[in-house]
């Protein structure tokens, strides 16, 4: 007879911090899903997520679980699944399920789902826990975590789905979590792809002042090693002097020691021998990709006065992704014209101009035109 074994509540933190460090470690599910079955006397696991929302795998299985099991779950047995609808109308989202409860054993037992799928795995019993995802939308998915056993070890007991019950908040915090990193890491890779066609330096920082994003151009600055440097992440000047100057641009463009948000810019002058000085402007970055600011909180730019500029759309389609006609709104903005100017200007009707005008500021995080025509006039090199 298979022994299960509720956890004691010193083990019950150990559970926990198994499942926070495989949000920064997704290899680490396996194990994480192996330890909360051992927990309950689980012998096989299978985690559904939304791929989608949550940012992991569709399928996840615990180290010890058959993944011919999880094969045949997905190409038919899903759809046979005689568990799933009467657990979903006996037990609320956030509760622990028992199959048991569900489905009389009679009626279960003479079910396609029981004889050609959970008999040959020698899996009886089921339980498990329906979680909604933190900050998900209406009609998205929630996430099944359900553990099987076979009927010689009896069925699960309340004092087992007790474990469950105390973990479900932390699973549901590590989705959550899973979900914004994923956004962080799609976000920061799109935007290095459409800064790889970008002639300046670019370097975008996070609210910690860590370098995470940079073009081509700012990785061979940073390998010639004569006006800029990284230390601990972070972006340096070689000049010790400058250095002061450029650390007090980047602690005001990421907003270090306030907390209300507001757009912030400035700029300086980072002499170089031989050749001219490079122009440095460093601005808050409230538009960032995934998650608003949390993806990025600022960008450093350079521009090399012995270059050709890039034409203002380039750069504000670069840096902040504006379409064709978000570009021409800002620019027309930038010459102080209102919405209803532009709309003429442009051929637009008025109610189509304001939304690009929201479009623009939303995009560049300013909230009214002066802010905007600050940062456009910020951005160096502009042409």
């Amino acid at each position: 007879m298979v022994q299960t074994s509720a956890v004691s509540a010193p083990q019950l933190p150990e559970l926990i911090e198994t499942i926070y460090a495989a949000v920064h470690a997704p290899e680490l599910w396996p194990h994480a899903l192996d330890r909360v079955a051992a927990a309950i006397g689980g012998r096989q696991t299978v985690l559904f997520t939304d791929a989608s929302v949550s940012g992991m795998p569709g399928v996840l299985r615990s180290a010890g679980t058959d993944p011919v099991l999880i094969d045949k779950l997905l190409a038919h047995y899903g759809g046979v699944n005689i568990l799933s609808e009467p657990c979903d109308a006996m037990f609320p989202t956030g509760s622990v399920r028992y199959s048991h409860l569900a489905v009389p054993d009679a009626e279960f037992e003479r079910s396609e789902f029981y004889h050609d799928f959970f008999r040959p795995h020698d899996m009886y019993y089921s339980c498990g826990i329906k979680i909604a995802l933190s900050g998900a939308a209406a009609g998205q998915a929630p996430s099944y975590l359900s553990f099987q056993r076979p009927r010689s070890a009896s069925a699960f007991d309340v004092e087992e789905g007790l474990v469950l019950s105390a973990l479900a908040p932390h699973l549901r915090r590590a989705f959550a979590l899973h979900r914004r990193m994923a956004e962080l890491q799609t976000g920061i890779a799109g935007l290095e792809a459409a800064l790889t066609a970008f002639d300046h330096v670019v370097f975008g920082l996070d609210a910690r002042k860590r370098v995470v994003v940079t073009n081509p151009e700012a990785q061979a600055i940073l390998r010639a090693g004569v006006t800029l440097r990284l230390k601990n992440d972070r972006l340096a000047a070689v000049d010790p002097r400058q250095n002061e100057e450029l650390q007090r641009l980047i602690a005001q463009a990421v907003g270090e020691g306030t907390r209300v948000y507001a757009p912030r810019q400035g700029a300086m002058r980072l002499e170089r021998k031989p050749g001219e000085p490079l122009y440095l402007a460093a601005s808050s970055f409230p538009g960032a990709p995934g998650r608003g600011r949390q993806a990025l909180a600022a960008t450093i730019v350079l521009h090399d006065p012995a270059k050709r500029p890039l034409s203002r759309a380039a750069v504000l389609r670069s840096l902040y992704g504006l379409t064709a006609t978000e570009n021409r709104v800002a620019d027309l903005l930038l010459q102080g014209l209102d919405a209803r100017e532009i709309s003429l200007q442009i051929r637009l009707t008025l109610e189509t101009a304001r939304f690009h005008v929201k479009r623009v500021l939303a995009k560049t995080g300013t909230r009214r035109q002066s802010e905007l025509i600050r940062l456009m006039l910020s951005l160096p090199g502009m042409g």
